[in-house]
């Protein structure tokens, strides 16, 4: 029988997995990137996300999944946490705006995924990790939405 804590390492594992996914996705369009400022942008968000990976690795280690105040198996699936973890795939060939959109959506999935997770724990240690970890997947939706709002939505 699968307990709390086994239920939180899975989901924290699939948290570093798609941190991975990031980086891959990062890499792949600053290869594909038009402009060098654009490149430049996306390489640094894919070394972010390594970053992500790291931390959510050491937090893994430090025990974090024993520090989340939930007590069911039922309690842990009803807060349904793997929803804001959704892999959001590309299309070969898809456009910058396609790209952006994705972009967006993972990060503002991951935000909301770090921001429950600071929530449940109130060891101040892993709370600050969470936070962190939040705020930095803000930063960068609103860096892209930014980005979209200078570039693709004046030829909308």
């Amino acid at each position: 029988m699968t307990t709390v804590q086994q239920s939180f390492e899975k989901l924290i594992s699939l948290a570093i997995k798609r941190e991975e996914e990031a980086y891959e996705f990062y890499m792949k369009a600053a290869e594909n990137a038009e402009m060098p400022s654009s490149k430049k942008l996306l390489e640094e968000l894919g070394k972010q996300e390594i970053g992500h990976k790291q931390k959510l690795e050491a937090a893994l280690g430090g025990g974090v999944c024993e520090t989340f105040s939930c007590s069911t198996v039922e309690e842990f699936e009803g807060m349904d946490l793997s929803k804001y973890l959704v892999d959001i795939p590309l299309k070969p060939g898809s456009t910058s705006q396609d790209i952006l959109i994705v972009a967006i959506k993972r990060e503002e999935g991951a935000y909301n995924f770090y921001k429950a997770l600071s929530e449940l724990t109130a060891v101040a240690e892993h709370r600050v990790v969470f936070e962190t970890l939040a705020s930095e997947e803000k930063a960068h939706k609103e860096r892209l939405e930014s980005i979209y709002d200078e570039h693709i939505s004046p030829w909308m």
